[in-house]
């Protein structure tokens, strides 16, 4: 059976309820709508940017040390992000993977809200983040504290909203070999799916290495490797077609989810690869048969990414790169099953209980 036909009567559960697969449509699998990143603010990078407003006059400067500039680590405006995202929608997109977990800003109702302003489709993610993000506390919880939590935001829902996840992300690590808490995190992340059915989408630390450890501790602890994304790898692998199918011999999916950011990270003294180089890695992974396992997205999480602030938006994807992949002989059928059946295979579990 195809994967389409596999996850036809299947449902995702968004935040405002249970919406079938085939309603899904066009997928950003790996995004950020209301997202505070202020725990990693390095106000050193450029001290004389740390504590101005974003506006279009400084955004060289911004885009040179994104994190060094504290506003650019807030999105807190909804009448913003509603813009954001009906831009989005008139550019063919239909649904986002919102992978804000606590720590890092999630609001429940503010999704809510901007899903029934927009008629996006957002799916809220649940679980935590690296360890500069979590909550104090999180030494003594246990695995099975852990993959409560989560279970419960999938269940019955999120902050005592009743609004629920609908996958375990943005689950991250800081670097290789990861954190102790970390692991608990991502070994929970595990037990909550098996309970749940969720997708998996984990955030390897910089560098080749990190996403190998993230998908081997997640098999050890019984995911269903073919409903995990291992995210970030178009700026992990570039174009090393042997690590990618070594992931996918793995059992995994494939996130090159980092379109349009083309930044040098000062505190890692390393720049981002360019949609050049993505794009490259694509026609690659197409090329080798991958097409099933290839997940793309932007990752948005600085306001100076937003399109109102002089940044690519949520539609970049849609509206420049798609085409770009057309020219160099990328099918309309190989597009629709990135961008619409491949999401809908990983997020299509049993649903929530």
């Amino acid at each position: 059976m195809s994967a389409a036909g596999e996850t036809a009567e299947a449902v995702v559960q968004t935040i405002m309820g249970p919406v079938p697969v085939d309603r899904l449509g066009a997928t950003m699998i790996h995004e950020h709508l209301m997202v505070n990143l202020r725990c990693y603010w390095s106000p050193s990078d450029d001290p004389g940017a740390a504590f101005l407003p974003l506006n279009v006059e400084r955004l060289g400067r911004i885009r040179a040390n994104p994190f060094a500039v504290r506003d650019n680590l807030l999105i807190d405006h909804p009448l913003v992000m509603a813009e954001e995202l009906h831009r989005y929608k008139d550019a063919g997109g239909a649904t986002i993977v919102d992978l804000t977990p606590p720590g890092l800003g999630r609001d429940p109702r503010v999704l809510e809200w901007l899903a029934a302003r927009t008629e996006v489709n957002i799916v809220a993610g649940c679980g935590y983040y690296a360890e500069a993000a979590h909550p104090p506390g999180m030494e003594n919880k246990s695995v099975d504290d852990l993959a409560a939590e989560m279970i419960r935001d999938i269940t019955e829902g999120m902050d005592g909203t009743g609004l629920k996840a609908g996958v375990i992300g943005e689950i991250g690590m800081t670097a290789c070999p990861m954190r102790p808490v970390e692991r608990k995190v991502l070994e929970a992340a595990a037990l909550a799916q098996q309970e749940t059915g969720c997708a998996v989408i984990a955030h390897s630390a910089p560098g080749p290495e990190s996403p190998f450890e993230v998908l081997e501790v997640l098999a050890a602890a019984g995911a269903d490797m073919g409903r995990v994304v291992q995210s970030h790898l178009d700026e992990r692998f570039r174009t090393d077609l042997d690590k990618y199918r070594r992931v996918a011999d793995m059992g995994a999916n494939l996130g090159l989810d980092t379109f349009g950011r083309e930044l040098y990270y000062e505190s890692r003294r390393r720049q981002h690869p360019s949609d050049e180089v993505r794009l490259e890695a694509v026609v690659m992974l197409l090329e080798d048969g991958l097409v099933d396992r290839i997940l793309p997205a932007q990752d948005i999480c600085f306001k100076h990414e937003l399109g109102t602030y002089g940044g690519q938006g949520y539609d970049h994807f849609l509206l420049r790169i798609a085409p770009r992949l057309r020219h160099r002989g990328v099918s309309d059928d190989e597009l629709d099953r990135m961008l619409r059946v491949n999401p809908a295979r990983v997020l299509a579990g049993r649903g929530p209980a």
